[in-house]
């Protein structure tokens, strides 16, 4: 069975050893039945590892990074709309696992591609269900959704690929807060949830409802941490991927194995 991982980096938020440790880790992490395959669009490949395939953004109007005016915090985000016409930019189908560069896979994920008959996303559990009536998490248009991880079959996300670019305008305004909230708010319906005991946050626990909220935890049993920050203001310190100084989960992260941009 093929196993297509796909990722994005524009700009220079990440450097180029985040997809090598992202591909790395998707690998030794995938069982040797499975055909592994792992992408990255980038408009940037120098220092990428020779056994990722390159995608070079394509030109579109209105979704290409350069059309969104020197936005980078924002901009990477945007180009996941990217990952959703994959299976035409890279002429074959089949099933797709999009993740973000500032996560650690912990165990086999492939059970993904089973799950992939329907499209999946994550939904952050970890959040107050009370701030859905929240008036500023309204009018930033807050999120119960992570698209740190989604995966879906053949051209099951197409549409969104397509909305992106006939409803760019306003899209890009009302959800500039990037694509999680644009899951959200308008795609809601679409999509079902990743099983909630495979993700944990670092920064925001696990089960909002369970009080399963303990921060800076290694979870041991799950297959996925995040390392997302909270829209609302948070007491809690917010430990970006780099930042870690858990030496389970670093150890995770860097594996036995060093890519050569972190040589």
């Amino acid at each position: 069975m093929r196993v297509n991982y796909i990722c994005a980096k524009w700009g220079t938020k990440y450097g180029p050893h985040f997809v090598n440790r992202l591909k790395d880790m998707a690998k030794r992490n995938t069982p040797d039945q499975f055909e592994f395959h792992f992408y990255c669009y980038t408009d940037d490949a120098e220092g990428i590892d020779d056994d990722v395939n390159i995608i070079d953004f394509p030109d579109i109007p209105n979704i290409h990074p350069k059309y969104w005016f020197g936005k980078e915090n924002y901009c990477w985000d945007r180009a996941k709309f990217l990952v959703f016409n994959s299976h035409n930019f890279l002429g074959f189908e089949g099933k797709w696992c999009y993740l973000d560069l500032d996560v650690i896979i912990q165990t086999d994920i492939t059970d993904i591609y089973e799950l992939a008959l329907k499209p999946r996303i994550i939904h952050s559990r970890w959040q107050n269900p009370k701030h859905k009536h929240d008036r500023k998490f309204i009018d930033i248009r807050g999120t119960f959704f992570n698209s740190s991880l989604m995966c879906w079959n053949k051209d099951q996300c197409e549409h969104i690929f397509w909305d992106a670019i006939q409803e760019e305008d306003m899209i890009f305004k009302t959800f500039w807060k990037g694509t999680d909230n644009y899951h959200y708010w308008r795609q809601a319906e679409f999509w079902n949830n990743i099983p909630f005991e495979w993700v944990y946050s670092y920064n925001r626990g696990m089960d909002f409802s369970e009080g399963d909220l303990e921060v800076h935890k290694y979870r041991k049993e799950c297959k996925l941490c995040l390392f997302n920050v909270d829209v609302l203001k948070s007491n809690n310190k917010q430990i970006k991927i780099d930042e870690l100084q858990d030496e389970t989960l670093l150890r995770l992260w860097h594996g036995n194995n060093h890519s050569k941009s972190a040589r």
